[in-house]
């Protein structure tokens, strides 16, 4: 169940909520419609009875009256919850400068992390020390040439996999309001 709350709504038409197996190609999976105009905190929740995959990304479409959009961040979902180490959420797949992840870990311990073209090229690699519980782990892309990236996070005996797409500032998705995980 994806569920999300906004404190303040002028124009919302609807949110179309879209879904994605590897964290860049995304397809609607969804809409919710929206408040119109408010001034109070609305939740609204979206159950997606097709989910199938062990880890989906999701991203959620805000849709003002002028039919103007918002793109929201790009949540992760996985249905393993075993996991000794586990990417929870992310700032967005699409990336100009900074990528933001939060990182779930059982064990206080070291972490490494790669970024590899999709060519499997090494560009980068480094360690982050991890704190059992969840971690906010802030990596910056801003030297990386424009193109798709995978980025690999190892610890605890496991990998978590992630894509990422470098752009130019212009191509930026515009955020203009927040989403809360519950």
């Amino acid at each position: 169940m994806l569920s999300w709350s906004t404190y303040k709504e002028v124009d919302n038409k609807f949110f179309i909520i879209q879904k994605s197996v590897d964290g860049i190609n995304f397809k609607k999976t969804g809409d919710v419609e929206g408040a119109g105009n408010s001034n109070s905190i609305r939740t609204y929740r979206f159950l997606d009875l097709a989910i199938g995959e062990q880890k989906t990304y999701y991203r959620i479409l805000h849709y003002s009256t002028d039919n103007s959009f918002t793109e929201s961040e790009t949540f992760i979902t996985d249905r393993a919850t075993v996991n000794n180490l586990m990417i929870t959420s992310m700032s967005s797949t699409v990336t100009d400068r900074k990528l933001s992840l939060t990182v779930n870990s059982v064990v206080e311990t070291d972490a490494t992390f790669e970024f590899r073209k999709m060519n499997g090229e090494v560009l980068s690699r480094g360690k982050k020390k991890l704190t059992k519980g969840l971690n906010a782990l802030s990596f910056d892309c801003s030297k990386l040439p424009n193109g798709r990236y995978e980025i690999i996070l190892k610890g605890n005996n496991e990998k978590e996999r992630i894509s990422i797409r470098k752009v130019k500032t212009s191509e930026m998705p515009k955020l203009e309001y927040e989403v809360f995980k519950k």
